[in-house]
């Protein structure tokens, strides 16, 4: 792209992805918890989808299914996850999270805030605002190409 000319939309959409994936990063090196990219990247999963069969699980996570089955074997043991009974299918099992994954994901969600805040000092309410509408603006425009590759 020269200069002069107008990033086409396709740029623009993978520079903010780029961003995001690095902001993402970022708030994981800088933050003070110590939970795992992997374990705060599942808690994140089960809290966004609910309840998922591990091969559901795989594919949102795009991992493979023994690595799936490990990741959710360790939030079990720590007490993070559960497994259920599929009430649609009595053979297969549902991954949910616990009331303590879901407070531990909290927990390091929050650890992340605190250490983002002191480079957003200069960024006013108002502007923090726009910026989170217009990240769940984004979210929700792209769910629903999602929900046509499901």
């Amino acid at each position: 792209m020269q200069p002069t000319e107008q990033p086409s939309p396709d740029d623009i959409v993978v520079d903010l992805l780029v961003t995001a994936g690095r902001l993402t990063r970022l708030a994981g090196t800088i933050s003070d918890d110590d939970l795992p990219r992997a374990v705060l990247r599942a808690l994140a999963v089960l809290d966004e989808h609910g309840g998922l069969r591990v091969s559901d699980f795989a594919r949102i996570d795009r991992c493979s299914q023994p690595a799936a089955t490990a990741l959710i074997g360790r939030l079990v043991a720590d007490g993070f996850a559960s497994r259920t009974r599929d009430p649609q299918d009595s053979r297969a099992v549902l991954i949910e999270l616990t009331p303590a994954g879901r407070n531990r994901l909290v927990e390091a969600r929050r650890a992340f805030a605190a250490a983002m805040a002191p480079g957003l000092a200069d960024f006013d309410l108002d502007r923090l605002i726009r910026l989170d509408t217009d990240m769940n603006d984004l979210l929700t425009a792209l769910r629903a190409v999602a929900r046509g590759h499901q």
